[in-house]
């Protein structure tokens, strides 16, 4: 039997749990900045019909960047290169019931078949800001401003990025709205008349986010008014206007600016019983201590008390305490911080205070 390959399919990742953490911190900023403005999370399933793309995103992306197929119903369907079509969808298909301005955010995985390179991969996941039912320039101000709140969020500082704008249709000054900008506190902002997004859709102001670092001067996200998109399922037209922000960019930017966050376990404890006979001892301890809200790891290895040491430390699990005779009976535990070698004795329901 010949042995498969352990390698992703090309231009896919796999996440480990130190790259799950990652990915889990970058969602936990983009939502929580999202939210933060009023913005409803939502979602679709990643098949869609290949119409919707053929009509408005482009050529080159039906024909060059897709997942197309035709499934066992005879049906051409495509895994989704983008979210906008299916938000406009969705937007279309229940605008009666819908309170407008609408406010919705997602974060989809999306896939594009094109050659893998830094900052951009064949599946990516990719933070989608949107509002709907506003014409007017403050709903563009307002998605610039999440924008710049994320950057914010991640620590970044205001050299480290800058935002640049153009207007498809030059109906409204873009003057004015680095401006408005301005009166918010977003002053690294540039108007670049030779900016273009590639989606065809788009109807207005545009506007991209740079890395400044000359190690990584590249375009990390952006998005723009794209105000006829619902047209195309039939009904009438609704005003929007929003973003998209890839994780892999994103991922880089961070990596370049040295922002990333240090990987942490999610077990905070690790209990290490020193003989099989403890191992029941250990996981009424453990128990008591999930209660009080302590995650806690119980090794149930065979091995010798330094190699359950150093395998606690390699997972990144910052307190051990060994579970033997002594320690059973007293109710007292040698609760060690791995990171530092500290090393005290404590009663059980004393460990959720020191381990926090």
């Amino acid at each position: 039997m010949s042995k498969l390959d352990t390698a992703p399919y090309k231009g896919v990742r796999d996440f480990y749990p130190e790259d799950q953490f990652i990915q889990n911190y970058v969602f936990g900023v983009w939502k929580k900045a999202a939210e933060s403005f009023g913005y409803s999370e939502f979602n679709a399933s990643i098949l869609e019909s290949s119409e919707i793309y053929k009509e408005k995103s482009g050529e080159e992306i039906i024909n060059e960047q897709t997942y197309t197929f035709i499934d066992r119903g005879e049906r051409e369907v495509t895994l989704r290169p983008e979210m906008t079509p299916t938000i406009a969808r969705m937007i279309a298909a229940r605008k009666r019931e819908l309170g407008f301005p609408l406010r919705w955010y997602s974060i989809p995985n999306i896939f594009r078949y094109e050659a893998p390179q830094r900052g951009r991969l064949r599946e990516h996941w990719q933070l989608n800001i949107d509002v709907f039912g506003v014409d007017s320039l403050e709903a563009d101000i307002e998605v610039i401003e999440v924008a710049n709140k994320i950057m914010q969020d991640f620590g970044a500082s205001e050299k480290d990025f800058v935002i640049k704008l153009n207007d498809y249709s030059a109906e409204k000054r873009l003057d004015e709205a680095k401006k408005m900008l301005g009166g918010r506190n977003i002053n690294n902002v540039e108007i670049d008349l030779n900016l273009t997004r590639g989606q065809a859709y788009y109807t207005g102001m545009v506007f991209e986010v740079f890395d400044s670092n000359p190690e990584n001067k590249r375009s990390l996200f952006g998005g723009g008014r794209y105000d006829n998109l619902t047209e195309m399922f039939g009904g009438e037209k609704i005003s929007a206007v929003g973003f998209g922000a890839g994780d892999v960019t994103i991922r880089d930017f961070l990596r370049t600016h040295g922002l990333l966050p240090e990987y942490k376990n999610s077990a905070t404890l690790a209990l290490l019983p020193l003989e099989k006979k403890y191992f029941e001892a250990a996981e009424k301890i453990a128990n008591e201590l999930r209660r009080r809200k302590v995650n806690t790891f119980v090794d149930w290895s065979d091995r010798k008390i330094g190699d359950k040491i150093k395998n606690a430390d390699k997972q990144k699990i910052l307190f051990i305490a060994a579970i033997g005779e002594d320690e059973i009976k007293s109710n007292k535990f040698k609760l060690k911080n791995l990171k530092t070698g500290e090393e005290k004795e404590v009663a059980l329901d004393k460990i959720p205070e020191c381990v926090k």
